[in-house]
């Protein structure tokens, strides 16, 4: 800056090409931080093309409020439904069809079911004394299931008879090496000789089960040993020279709960 009459220089200002840049960037940054400050204190955004507004943001969550009400309407008109077919049945009428037509209200169309002969026959079958469909003749669950695995993969030849003091079924085997296993997860507590000269093999499982092994020729596992189930514990032909005579066609298998023998066959599916 100078005068103009002496051309005497007063003040003068030198700016770099960083400095300039460095001025841009900061006007940028106070632009950037100012429009931050209006959208998030004011409703500068209201008047954006695109943007949705307050109101529009507030319609959208009333009409999804409204979806999940009638959803829930319909859902409790279904059961309602669903109930009063129920009755209808337990009365010993014929439940009626419902149709729904979609409209802004829940409407039903109801159409009475012809009955079948088929019908007929169940319900006839069904109010029976007698048959194997009779309401009257229904024969109460086991409490037992397959909860075991079996022993070996066989076919039973000898069913259980606890009358007459036959405690064990008898399975000939599918397999030609005659592979024994342990039928859950158990503890071996007992290995003995028959008096045969075959062997077997008593474990001892959870919830009171003992399950026995009888009529092996070679014993694989240890008095205390600890057995996961599927455990190849014996087999019934033995595999060295000198046993070769103590060998047995059939399993020998007994199950025992709470110190009563039990019926195999009512826990292992074979």
């Amino acid at each position: 800056m100078r005068d103009r009459d002496t051309e005497e220089l007063h003040w003068k200002v030198n700016l770099s090409p960083i400095g300039f840049a460095g001025v841009v960037t900061a006007f940028v940054f106070l632009v950037f931080l100012l429009l931050l400050l209006l959208m998030a204190y004011t409703s500068i955004l209201d008047i954006l093309p695109g943007y949705r507004t307050k109101s529009e943001r507030t319609r959208e969550a009333l009409v999804e409020s409204v979806m999940r009400i009638d959803l829930m309407e319909r859902n409790m008109a279904e059961l309602l439904a669903y109930n009063e077919a129920v009755a209808t049945i337990m009365g010993g009428s014929t439940p009626t069809l419902h149709s729904t037509v979609l409209t802004d209200t829940i409407r039903y169309d109801k159409s009475r079911i012809l009955p079948t002969r088929a019908d007929s026959l169940l319900r006839a079958a069904l109010e029976s004394t007698t048959g194997d469909y009779s309401l009257s003749n229904t024969k109460p669950l086991k409490s037992e299931a397959a909860m075991f695995s079996a022993p070996m993969r066989g076919t039973i030849a000898r069913n259980f008879d606890a009358p007459e003091s036959s405690y064990d079924i008898a399975i000939i085997p599918l397999e030609s090496d005659g592979s024994v296993m342990a039928i859950e997860n158990g503890t071996v507590i007992a290995t003995e000789s028959e008096a045969s000269g075959l062997k077997s093999i008593t474990i001892q499982h959870n919830g009171g089960y003992i399950s026995v092994y009888k009529h092996l020729g070679e014993i694989l596992v240890r008095k205390g040993q600890a057995l996961q189930n599927g455990t190849v514990i014996g087999r019934l032909h033995s595999s060295t020279p000198e046993d070769s005579e103590q060998t047995s066609k059939e399993l020998g298998f007994e199950l025992w709960r709470d110190g009563t023998a039990v019926d195999p066959e009512r826990y292992i599916l074979f």
